[in-house]
């Protein structure tokens, strides 16, 4: 975003006129609110990344416990984690396709 003073870099004088000088006021409210908004916007994708994690962190502890299990009690059938990355993997791209995350 430019400043007044680079918008009006060419003729200076004119940023003393009454309604240029509220024009100038509501420009700067305007850039304030806009930098307020994309600062509320990041601290949502980082609270949903926080969630991400978090899922994808205990949907790693689900399946190492399972295929754990499965070891101790000689069960044939064990996790297949190449299949499970895959799904892993596609969870977090619907998941940040969702929330407008682009990693």
């Amino acid at each position: 975003m430019k400043t007044p003073s680079e918008i009006f870099k060419n003729n200076p004088e004119i940023q003393q006129n009454p309604s240029v000088k509220e024009l100038i006021s509501e420009y700067e409210a305007v850039c304030d609110a806009l930098i307020d908004l994309q600062q509320i916007s990041e601290m949502s994708k980082e609270k949903y990344l926080k969630i991400l994690l978090l899922e994808i962190r205990q949907s790693i502890s689900m399946e190492l416990n399972r295929d754990l299990e499965a070891e101790r009690f000689g069960e044939t059938e064990r996790v297949n984690f190449k299949h499970a990355i895959e799904n892993l993997r596609e969870y977090i791209d619907e998941y940040c396709r969702d929330h407008k995350i682009y990693l």
